[in-house]
């Protein structure tokens, strides 16, 4: 059965494949090699990593605490401060 329109499957251009590296070089790799004094990152390649970096590597979100404020030294009972001398002292000498 022939096709319409003169194209055939075997006449139409195929799609180039996209070179993709196994290890490929992160923003990151860029960041730290300028630190080093790699002098091979053109400026080019150093503005690309600025502008990949929080896409590839989002900041860490804060993280939330359960934090218990500290008591102050006069609100220790002598009990509670004898244990903590205690625990000092035994650790001290380990």
């Amino acid at each position: 059965m022939a096709q319409s329109g003169g194209t055939t499957p075997s006449s139409q251009p195929m799609p180039k494949k996209r070179y993709r590296r196994k290890n490929p070089i992160t923003p990151l790799d860029i960041f730290t090699r300028v630190m080093q004094g790699d002098d091979t990152i053109t400026d080019r390649q150093f503005d690309a990593a600025k502008v990949a970096a929080p896409y590839l590597h989002p900041k860490l979100s804060g993280l939330s605490m359960n934090a218990v404020v500290r008591k102050g030294l006069d609100e220790y009972s002598d009990e509670e401060l004898a244990a903590l001398a205690h625990t000092s002292q035994h650790s001290s000498s380990d």
